[in-house]
C-alpha cells in the first residue's frame, strides 16, 4: 500500500475509508455489491479491524455502503445523505429558508425541465400524466396531494438525466415536503382551490412532451413564480 499511514485511529479511519472509496471506483462496483471482509480489508491495509470497522461506519453515514449485521458490506445507492441533513436542519432555521428553498427550486428546477424535455422517454411522460390524473382525484386529501406533487417535480428532475439535479432534489425531499404542505395549507386556508397548479402541471406536461426545451423552462418558472409570490404574500 502506498504512502504512510497516519498513527491516529480517527485519521487513519478516514485514510481506510478513502482507501475503500477507490477500491469500489477501481473495481466499478456498484449499488449491492459486496465488499471484501473486514478481516481482508484490514489484512490488505495493514490496519487493525477496528480501524476499517471505524471507515465503515463513515462510509455507511455517508451513504456509500449499507453494513449488515453478520453479514459482508454492501455498495449502496449513492445517496446526499449530509446535504439532506443540512437542508433539513436549514428549513427549521428561520422562516427565510422557506423563500430561500422556492429561489433554489427555480434556479434547478427550471434548467431540468428544459433538459428533460429534450431526453424524457414516453414511459417517464405516461408516468407523470399518471400522477397527474391520481392528484385530480384525490380531492382535499393534503397529505396524499403533497406526496403527488412532490413525485411529480422529481420525475421532471430526474428525467433530465443530471445525476447532481437528481442527487440534491433528493437531497431536498424533506424540505420539499415541509414546503408543500405550507403552500397547501395556505392555498386552502385562503379558501382558494388547486385548479391552478394542477392546470400548471398539465400545461408542464404537454410542453416536456413537445421536446421544446424553451418551453418547458418558461412553464416551469411561470409555475415556480407564482408559488413563490403567494409565500411572500403570506408575510
Amino acid at each position: 500500500m502506498a504512502g504512510t499511514m497516519p498513527r491516529d485511529r480517527a485519521l487513519l479511519g478516514t485514510r481506510i475509508a478513502g482507501l475503500i472509496t477507490e477500491h469500489i471506483r477501481a473495481r466499478g462496483l456498484s449499488e449491492g455489491d459486496e465488499l471484501p471482509s473486514e478481516a481482508q480489508l484490514a489484512d490488505e491495509y495493514g490496519v487493525s479491524q477496528r480501524v476499517v470497522r471505524d471507515a465503515f461506519r463513515s462510509l455507511a453515514q455517508q451513504g456509500v455502503i449499507r453494513t449488515r449485521q453478520g453479514k459482508r458490506a454492501v455498495v449502496s445507492e449513492l445517496r446526499p445523505v449530509a446535504v439532506h441533513s443540512y437542508f433539513r436542519l436549514a428549513m427549521e432555521a428561520d422562516a427565510a429558508a422557506l423563500d430561500e428553498l422556492v429561489e433554489l427550486r427555480l434556479a434547478l428546477e427550471t434548467k431540468a425541465a428544459g433538459l428533460a424535455a429534450t431526453r424524457i422517454t414516453e414511459a417517464e411522460l405516461d408516468a407523470l400524466r399518471a400522477l397527474l390524473d391520481e392528484v385530480e382525484h384525490v380531492g382535499d386529501d393534503l397529505r396524499r396531494r403533497v406526496e403527488l406533487d412532490l413525485a411529480f417535480h422529481i420525475g421532471v428532475v430526474k428525467a433530465a438525466r443530471n445525476r447532481f439535479f437528481s442527487g440534491v432534489i433528493e437531497a431536498l425531499s424533506d424540505a420539499l415536503t415541509t414546503e408543500r404542505e405550507r403552500g397547501k395549507e395556505l392555498t386552502e386556508a385562503l379558501g382558494e382551490g388547486h385548479a391552478e397548479s394542477d392546470a400548471e402541471h398539465r400545461a408542464l406536461l404537454l410542453g416536456l412532451g413537445t421536446g421544446d426545451a424553451a418551453l418547458a423552462e418558461q412553464q416551469m418558472r411561470a409555475h415556480l413564480q407564482r408559488v413563490q409570490r403567494a409565500f411572500r404574500a403570506d408575510h
